[in-house]
């Protein structure tokens, strides 16, 4: 059943892939509504007359833990261990060439899943010197990496819950469980830091910008795109459940065992557990500086466009505004906060006494924008008193020895300010 909303962002975006590309590969951590998400594609692939065909992770790992080789190389604590997910990538790059040379009609698509994270299908956003890299990155292959508001994020989180204690589905017995889930955020942070995206604390809670950042970095050498999930989706059954599949991609017996007996030759143990404990070198052989103002990659939100004709300002909130408009990025902080905190004390009257909270280790232009949808009138007051508040968080937080929010909120939150305002022809 198709449960994202046909009028949103979400739906033109996801049937624009549908329509236009051959392979669409769905990135990103457990916990980001990746399954779901695929099986929404391929409903929407299904109804515009497309054959759908699925590759993805968990199923593809299966065909490499055949008795003979988890005798050698047993699961520890629910993790795969490193041969059987460096097969598992080899494999794939040669997979997705077979599928294109089988399938040769354009009306076939093939719809990935690649957690990346601990060498999980990271070799398809790898550079080789293959067959493989030609496709990989042609315009018509996409690497599509969904990123939760905060809400969607918590919802996402208290769902798992609901299938690990009482599965639907015999696949969602092998989801990861929410301490998982928090366990590899934790480890995306710790990327990010090490990187440079970020100067949050290592446990810092979920952070659109600095996953999506992350990503971002990891598909550099891919045609890749952010999709920002900001409306909760719920699916009426499991979001296994599909009907529409065409072939899903699996290793035959021989090849499995021809690729683990590979592995086996080029690497010695040791060799390969470093080499998978470094899934994330592409980024960090090479780390990206972060630009001192980056564009907002992440999109605001499309109701942004229509809120101006439900809200009015008077002469002196716009005046405060305005005043905060026309001081620069760059200016002492103290300038900054005395402008923000003058355009606050003036947007008091127009707002809900205490609607618009905020956390300084989360809160951000998206926490805003929920603040929206909880109030009927003068919406984007309302959004702008919690961008004027997560920006002074920002400020604050920056000038602290040890940082919880990221470097780039602080233009981010900027030009989010900037562009409201000039929504509301400010």
């Amino acid at each position: 059943m198709l449960v994202i909303p046909i009028s949103s962002a979400l739906y033109d975006t996801f049937k624009e892939l549908a329509t236009s590309q051959r392979i669409v590969f769905i990135t990103g951590l457990p916990g980001v509504g990746k399954s779901l998400l695929i099986q929404q594609m391929a409903l929407i692939a299904d109804e515009l007359g497309r054959k759908v065909h699925l590759l993805q992770w968990d199923v593809s790992r299966k065909a490499f833990e055949t008795p003979a080789v988890l005798e050698r190389y047993p699961e520890i604590d629910g993790v795969t261990d490193p041969i059987i997910r460096k097969a598992a990538g080899l494999w794939a790059r040669d997979a997705v060439v077979q599928w294109d040379k089988t399938y040769k009609e354009d009306e076939h698509i093939l719809i990935g899943e690649l957690p990346l994270i601990g060498n999980r299908l990271i070799e398809l956003a790898e550079v080789h010197d293959d067959e493989a890299e030609a496709l990989l990155s042609d315009e018509k292959v996409r690497f599509v990496t969904p990123v939760p508001s905060w809400e969607v994020r918590e919802v996402i989180e208290k769902s798992r819950e609901k299938t690990i204690s009482n599965p639907s589905n015999e696949k969602e017995k092998l989801d990861a469980p929410p301490n998982v889930l928090r366990a590899l955020w934790q480890e995306v942070n710790t990327l990010a830091r090490e990187i440079g995206i970020t100067k949050a604390r290592p446990d810092s809670p979920y952070n659109p910008y600095i996953y999506g950042g992350v990503y971002e970095a990891l598909l550099q050498h891919r045609n890749a795109i952010s999709v920002l999930v900001n409306v909760v989706l719920n699916p009426a059954g499991s979001v296994y459940d599909m009907d529409v599949i065409e072939s899903v991609q699996m290793a035959s017996d021989e090849d499995a065992e021809r690729i683990i007996n590979e592995v086996e030759s080029r690497y010695t143990r040791d060799e390969l557990i470093e080499a998978v404990e470094n899934w994330h070198a592409i980024i960090t052989a090479n780390p990206k500086v972060p630009d001192p103002g980056p564009e907002l990659h992440l999109p605001l939100p499309d109701e942004l466009g229509v809120i101006a004709g439900d809200t009015s300002l008077t002469a002196a909130q716009k005046e405060r505004l305005k005043t905060l408009l026309a001081v620069p990025m760059d200016a002492d902080e103290d300038s900054l906060l005395a402008a923000i905190d003058g355009a606050l004390d003036a947007l008091k009257e127009s707002i809900p006494h205490d609607l618009v909270k905020a956390d300084v280790h989360k809160f951000d232009v998206y926490d805003s924008y929920f603040n929206v949808k909880r109030t009927e009138g003068n919406a984007a007051a309302v959004y702008i008193a919690g961008i004027l508040k997560a920006y002074k968080n920002v400020l604050v937080d920056m000038s602290e020895e040890a940082h919880a929010l990221t470097v780039v909120e602080k233009p981010m939150l900027r030009i989010a300010l900037e562009t409201t305002l000039h929504a509301l022809d400010l």
